[in-house]
């Protein structure tokens, strides 16, 4: 899990931030999982290290006998283990071990083995010059990435540059966290072996291959294209923005425009997504927010995302390049900004294509009303200079700290610069903002604003993006004002960071059904906006409204409406019956008479917590050492479980406020448990995430399950569902102390008595369940 999680970190497309939120837990959980069986001793040359600096890691890494110690440690791995690994940890290792046709016969019977691209052109060559000296092989190299170069298509050479857009120097950070980590330790379990070899090697590989590639790809694009990599664009109000504008060179007529607008000013990402543009015959134009690269004003975050948006837009239907069509498209902060355009509805925008579209109160710092930590240096981030601080992520282990010392302070989630040490304005400025007020409705289309938004919308997320649920409630809104809205949908088994591009093999323990590789989201997305432009042929995967794959059964499968979708169901009720093994039945049908089962919680502690999502995905048991755990009937005939759950979960506590939540699970007829996705939710806006509404302490009261994630898995004869509910109290959020001041407010010091809280019987769920048609 730490390499999959390294590959979405060192590459040069940056998403927002909870990908790197899960980078830092799976290593520390990497960390603890030292085991004390049959381990291979660190190598001596890392332990008698000095990493004070990079200067001195980077000797390190360049060291012979460390790079011999490795070697010895991918040579000293069982066959069968070096084929059971993900395809990012077995290319790697048969890189190191130098089985050059095994490594190239592997990504050619790839769906994604352009991704490795790296490798494919390190080791063509390698295998041509076996024995050369570096200098010679680095000539060498040049000169075969230079001839692969000139004969490729346009989208062919995109796809070359697209895959090589690693960052050299995020992998050296990377690789010196984990330096630093193993340097500790006396042994190395076999997981940690192959995090170590893998991801130093990869480095080597990177440091090798990118300086050379992207000059050689930079000279042939200039060749192809019309490139202006910062334009400086003024606008009125004093505004500036700065452009990255590419154009085909072989168009004699004009073009639409495929437009993003974004915050993560990098010049080097910027011509990668432009050129994919140009080569699919649009003009490709990236908008960097306010204050980023040339702009003089101050860069401002979300705030003037929309009105800026439908600036450029105005100014595009104007070059003498445009047709007067811009259509739009980009993931996560990117995705935002799009649905801030529509807000204002440009006469040129013809189409929006958000994917894991991000959202302040919906998605991060605030999920349902609740404060997250995940994104807590995301300011500093994008506003620390005219690009990307990318520093700010650096630190592992300072990150990681930061957090638990937050949680076991007690302090108000407002606090949190006060530990950190620096000052964090935007964070304080949000931190101001606890409801969906006039602050975050001036940024996004809010009620009949959605009935005007009458182009056709593509929302792509997965089921393991944190920024599954702002994607889905810009869709469910967009809907609810405007039902005759064109607005398609695409989901499957993926997270942040793949829900907006190509698919990796595997998320944490579970490996992904072939057909969900299928899925390249741009390649996608420019034939839907070729679909819509040229009365091209759709893509087959957005056939209908709603397309999801099912995971476990190889299949996408398709609905005609979200709503529909999440109305077929089964309805359950909780049962108040404790089992021999200590857990509950879900009913579907309510007990007779009313009952409750009573949970008691100190929320001014600190020695546990509770909610956390599990890791890895599957496990060989429900982790339920807090929660109570409702559990189905096996289900006697295969089931589909596709949807988001709805219902209501009635509770009562001496409390007027509490964030409850659940773990939803899917258990297998083995008893492999796994893990589908958290909720979590505040009771004090439940009905309504903009106005708090105060629990009566000692009443009952119906909380709707709200912004639940969507899921879809096939369920095999034997299979059982459960849910396991608790209320929330962990270090990846602010603590709800029940108090009835402002959360954002609230310390340990307000916990008062311990909570105590009903779950009411006549709680109903409604699990999105239909027989599988066993087609």
């Amino acid at each position: 899990m730490l390499t999959l999680a390294c590959c979405t970190l060192n590459h040069i497309k940056t998403w927002l931030i909870l990908a790197l939120f899960y980078l830092f837990v799976f290593a520390s959980m990497t960390q603890s999982s030292l085991a004390a069986g049959n381990n291979a001793p660190t190598p001596a040359a890392l332990t008698e290290s000095e990493l004070s600096s990079e200067s001195a890691a980077i000797s390190l890494l360049n060291n012979t006998a460390f790079n011999q110690q490795l070697v010895a440690l991918a040579t000293n791995l069982p066959a069968d283990t070096i084929n059971s690994q993900t395809l990012f940890n077995r290319v790697a290792l048969l890189s190191i071990l130098n089985q050059h046709q095994v490594l190239l016969t592997l990504l050619d019977s790839e769906k994604n083995g352009v991704s490795y691209s790296h490798y494919r052109l390190f080791h063509e060559a390698l295998r041509q010059h076996p024995n050369a000296p570096k200098p010679v092989f680095a000539d060498k190299l040049r000169e075969h990435i230079q001839q692969q170069v000139s004969i490729l298509s346009n989208e062919s050479l995109y796809q070359l540059q697209d895959s090589l857009g690693w960052s050299v120097q995020r992998a050296l950070d990377y690789v010196i966290n984990l330096l630093k980590q193993y340097q500790a330790l006396p042994s190395l379990d076999e997981e940690q072996v192959i995090s170590l070899v893998t991801n130093v090697h990869l480095y080597h590989v990177l440091k090798s291959v990118i300086p050379v590639s992207s000059e050689i790809i930079a000279a042939e694009n200039q060749h192809r294209y019309r490139i202006e990599p910062a334009r400086l664009v003024k606008l009125a109000g004093g505004v500036e923005l700065t452009l990255t504008i590419v154009q085909p060179k072989q168009s004699a007529t004009t073009l639409p425009t495929a437009m993003q607008f974004t915050i993560y000013a990098d010049e080097r990402s910027h011509l990668t997504m432009a050129i994919h543009a140009a080569s699919h015959g649009y003009v490709g134009v990236i908008a960097n927010s306010r204050g980023k690269r040339l702009s003089s004003n101050p860069i401002t975050p979300w705030e003037h995302e929309g009105e800026d948006a439908a600036a450029v837009i105005e100014w595009i239907s104007h070059q003498p390049w445009s047709n007067g069509d811009v259509v739009m498209y980009g993931g996560s902060y990117n995705g935002f900004t799009q649905w801030a355009a529509a807000k204002h509805m440009p006469k040129a925008l013809k189409a929006i294509a958000p994917y894991a579209a991000a959202s302040l109160i919906t998605g991060l710092p605030y999920e349902n009303n609740i404060v997250l930590t995940a994104n807590y240096e995301w300011a500093f981030h994008v506003t620390n200079n005219k690009t990307m601080d990318d520093t700010v992520y650096a630190d592992w282990a300072k990150r990681n700290e930061l957090l638990s010392q937050f949680y076991q302070s007690g302090l108000p989630i407002t606090k949190l610069p006060e530990l950190d040490g620096t000052p964090n304005p935007w964070w304080q400025r949000w931190m101001a903002h606890p409801d969906f007020d006039e602050y975050y409705q001036s940024m996004v289309p809010v009620g009949e604003e959605y009935r005007h938004i009458t182009i056709p919308v593509l929302t792509v997320t997965g089921y393991f993006d944190g920024g599954q649920i702002s994607a889905l409630d810009y869709m469910k809104r967009h809907q609810q004002f405007n039902p005759d809205a064109d607005h398609r949908l695409l989901i499957g088994p993926y997270s942040h960071g793949t829900a907006q591009g190509k698919v990796w093999e595997s998320f944490s323990n579970y490996t992904l059904d072939p057909v969900a590789l299928d899925k390249d989201t741009e390649e996608l997305v420019f034939g839907w906006f070729d679909h819509l432009l040229f009365n091209k042929k759709i893509p087959t995967l957005l056939s209908h409204p709603v397309n999801y794959q099912l995971m476990g059964s190889n299949q996408w499968r398709h609905a005609e409406s979200l709503a529909g979708l999440n109305s077929r169901g089964v309805q359950y009720y909780l049962g108040t019956t404790q089992q021999a093994n200590g857990q509950y039945r879900l009913l579907t049908r309510q007990e007779h008479l009313p009952a409750s089962i009573e949970m008691t919680v100190d929320m001014g502690d600190r020695t546990t917590q509770r909610n956390v999502s599990p890791w890895p995905l599957i496990q060989d048991k429900i982790n339920d050492e807090t929660g109570l755990v409702y559990v189905t009937e096996a289900f006697t005939s295969p089931m589909e479980l596709a949807g988001a759950i709805t219902g209501n979960i009635v509770i009562s506590t001496n409390k007027q406020d509490v964030d409850i939540g659940y773990n939803f699970n899917a258990i297998s007829a083995e008893g492999e448990v796994f893990h589908l996705n958290t909720y979590r939710s505040r009771a004090s806006y439940a009905h309504s995430m903009q106005q708090r509404q105060l629990l009566t302490p000692g009443e009952k009261t119906s909380l709707p399950i709200v912004n639940a994630r969507m899921t879809a898995k096939l369920l095999e004869p034997g299979s059982r569902l459960a849910i396991v509910l608790d209320v929330n109290k962990n270090q990846d959020a602010q603590v709800n102390h029940g108090s009835g001041k402002p959360v954002n407010h609230e310390s340990s010091a307000d916990a008062g008595e311990p909570l105590t809280i009903k779950w009411h019987n006549d709680t109903q769920i409604m699990l999105p369940l239909k027989p599988w048609p066993n087609q």
